[in-house]
């Protein structure tokens, strides 16, 4: 039987955010196993990348020009992809791919130069639109088919990306996020609680919850303006936005009510600290700091879209809050928050879904499909 010896994985994205983070658990996974790993991205994110994977054996960074997507440059991005995609393959020499999508677009040029060498490929569907973005797909001449597999992390964005390629639903399997569960630490979580707290100038019991993401519209992060004056006024609650994005300046107007510590590597330690975590999404794949504040029995408001994932068990592990309209918006955040006595019940059934499908078991399955490419 053929084993996997090297493997190429490939960052199509412009940044770091759960697709690449979500990648990185992979990396790590499959270099503990031997494997030769060469983990390719835009080279402004070489150093970020190897900050966050720190030394492993068997791993290679390349920076690779082109290799980013676009959006911009619509139909000239796939070329500059497939090009730089090219280019790593006769480096590399590999015996298969892992491709993420952060958007289906994003991996049309990869996915010509890998099918061009007919290498064995699994591509991991993260955030899908509606459409599945099949027009745009269309515009470029389609997905190209590749030997291999493709997943995505959730049931809907399986079905949306199925869509999007022109697959019958059942060739786009579901593997679903998985976190790290730690267990309950009452000094870690007072600590966290007055180390924040004090840093952001707060008192010791002030109430504080967190949004954790890309300052953009899809993450909601225009919606966090009237949650926050309402929770400020009403509640007398700070809210604190960890990230950056193109939002950043505009939110920044708000003052005592809106903190902006931007973008931070301890978001487990700010799960810990608050009173509840804030989700007012527009789209999600499997967001994976839903998991982490389930791991930490942090309370969560989010939207429907947020947590489209989990269906109808969604209502059960959060409070969900219309966010159609500013009003219905400020009217179910402060009535969501402080968590009512039904509060307990959802943390608790939010902490057991995240340990069934923690990240040793995401891991096993995604190490399963990988050598599956190759055998």
């Amino acid at each position: 039987m053929t084993r996997l010896r090297r493997l190429l994985v490939l960052l199509p994205g412009r940044g770091i955010g759960g697709a690449e983070l979500h990648t990185l658990e992979i990396v790590r996974a499959v270099a503990a196993l031997g494997v030769q790993v060469g983990l390719a991205a835009e080279p402004a994110f070489i150093a970020p990348l190897a900050r966050r994977l720190g030394a492993l054996p068997g791993l290679r960074l390349h920076p690779a020009p082109g290799l980013g997507w676009d959006p911009a440059a619509f139909h000239q991005s796939p070329v500059a992809q497939a090009a730089a995609t090219a280019r790593l393959l006769a480096e590399t020499s590999p015996d298969a791919a892992l491709l993420p999508l952060p958007w289906p677009t994003a991996g049309v040029g990869p996915a010509r130069a890998l099918a061009a060498a007919a290498l064995p490929s699994l591509l991991v569907g993260h955030l899908v639109p509606a459409d599945g973005d099949a027009n745009a797909l269309r515009a470029l001449g389609g997905f190209p088919r590749l030997p291999g597999r493709v997943v995505a992390v959730s049931a809907a964005a399986a079905a949306r990306l199925a869509r999007g390629f022109g697959l019958a639903p059942g060739q786009v399997g579901t593997l679903p996020n998985g976190v790290p569960v730690p267990p309950e630490d009452p000094v870690a979580r007072r600590l966290a609680r007055q180390q924040k707290r004090q840093w952001l100038g707060l008192a010791p019991a002030a109430p504080m919850l967190v949004f954790a993401g890309r300052l953009d519209t899809q993450k909601g992060a225009d919606l966090l303006v009237p949650m926050a004056q309402a929770l400020w006024q009403r509640q007398g609650a700070t809210l604190v936005a960890l990230g950056q994005g193109e939002m950043l300046e505009q939110l920044a107007t708000l003052g005592e009510a809106l903190r902006l510590p931007g973008q931070v590597e301890d978001v487990p330690a700010w799960l810990l600290a608050a009173d509840a975590l804030v989700m007012p999404s527009r789209l999600e794949g499997c967001p994976l700091v839903f998991l982490e504040a389930a791991a930490r029995r942090c309370p969560v408001l989010a939207s429907a879209a947020a947590l489209e994932c989990l269906g109808e068990a969604a209502a059960g592990m959060a409070s969900l809050i219309d966010i159609s309209t500013p009003g219905s918006l400020a009217t179910d955040v402060c009535e969501a928050f402080p968590p009512g006595p039904d509060g307990a019940a959802r943390v608790a059934a939010a902490w057991r879904y995240a340990a069934s499908h923690d990240q040793a078991m995401m891991l096993r399955r995604y190490l399963g499909l990988l050598r599956g490419l190759v055998a």
